[in-house]
């Protein structure tokens, strides 16, 4: 009887964090009226072309309405030129597998099976991008966080991911294209609330080292900090045997903020301190060279912009950082060095709107 009661108690402090497990294969579908789900893409070539690619899943007001999805990517090529690829779907024209990883919007797809981790990319302007890709290693969970009724779930849901790809891009003079192909390196992250983003998230860093020539440890950060000032950051080393080191207490200061365009900002600098595996971990992620700059708001068209009005304004900014650590413990010392993809989101709540006033009778 004692063991069935240790059984039942094990059970009940199980059960809500099973509950709260996230499904990385499909959208949950809420009905909630700012429910939002995405998963997202960030990776870079090893010729230095960088891609991202976003598929949404949302409920809007009207009269975009409920079940919506929009796909939207960014191509920069080494010369710093940018293409968007983006499209926006009611239901019947996207659509998900329900008993395993498989999504598609219009004509872009994102799927897994038997761990491959593809993406395609293709629009009727015939621009495409194609990455496959694996990773050995877990998702990297951040907490749920909540608030009354308002919820956040988010991982890293392909964390230190390689693989290979192809893009074909169109040119400005509307006739060649701009081809390459190759290996690459990058991370995918998964996101689901049901709250105005303003609420939940005031800046996001992602910082996720590329393995280079000389075989050393490799950092991965996920830093949200709340508009509370609350933060929530998962720091890991992926060791030259594939282990992965998870750090607590860490740590991050941002310095040398720089004034961006939207009241945005965004640090250059960030200093890290953290424990982990017997070690503690202290040193700087230097934002070092510019990739891009975007804000989604810059591209909408007359129609998109007003219904944005009411958003938060989101700005990224995308680096290769360089990284300087030093992992120290009672008996021996190691520094790491190397260069990381990174961003920063800084995420600015919308105007309130002023009330406009009739004038009085006299």
């Amino acid at each position: 009887m004692k063991s069935v009661r240790l059984l039942l108690m094990a059970m009940a402090f199980y059960l809500p964090f099973n509950l709260h497990a996230m499904d990385h294969t499909k959208p949950e579908m809420l009905p909630d009226e700012h429910y939002k789900e995405y998963w997202e893409q960030h990776v870079l070539f090893e010729d230095g072309t960088f891609v991202t690619s976003q598929f949404l899943v949302a409920n809007f007001p009207w009269p975009v309405g409920d079940d919506h999805a929009i796909m939207v990517s960014t191509v920069v090529t080494p010369d710093g030129r940018r293409t968007i690829i983006k499209n926006g779907r009611n239901p019947g024209e996207w659509g998900f597998d329900k008993e395993k990883f498989n999504l598609f919007i219009h004509t872009h797809r994102i799927k897994e099976e038997n761990g491959l981790h593809e993406v395609h990319l293709g629009a009727d302007d015939k621009n495409e991008v194609n990455m496959r890709g694996r990773t050995e290693i877990s998702p990297l969970k951040h907490k749920r966080f909540e608030e009354d009724d308002a919820f956040m779930e988010a991982a890293i849901y392909q964390p230190y991911l390689e693989g290979e790809g192809n893009w074909a891009i169109l040119q400005e003079d509307g006739v060649s294209f701009v081809k390459g192909a190759g290996k690459l390196q990058g991370f995918a992250t998964h996101v689901k609330l049901n709250a105005p983003l303003e609420d939940l998230i005031d800046s996001w860093l992602r910082v996720s080292g590329l393995e280079g020539e000389t075989a050393q440890p490799v950092p991965l950060l996920s830093a949200v900090e709340r508009p509370d000032g609350g933060k929530d950051i998962v720091l890991t080393l992926k060791g030259v045997d594939g282990s992965i080191t998870e750090f607590k207490d860490v740590r991050l200061k941002y310095k040398k903020m720089i004034k961006a365009e939207k009241k945005s900002s965004y640090p250059s600098v960030i200093e890290v301190t953290a424990h982990g595996g017997g070690r503690k971990m202290t040193g700087t992620i230097r934002l070092t060279r510019k990739i891009d700059h975007f804000n989604i708001t810059d591209h909408l068209n007359f129609f998109e912009r007003g219904f944005a009005q009411s958003r938060a304004s989101v700005s990224n900014y995308r680096y290769i950082a360089d990284y300087d650590l030093t992992l120290a413990s009672a008996t021996d010392k190691q520094v790491i060095r190397g260069k990381a993809l990174s961003e920063y989101a800084d995420v600015i709540a919308p105007k309130e709107k002023k009330i406009r006033r009739s004038p009085r009778r006299r």
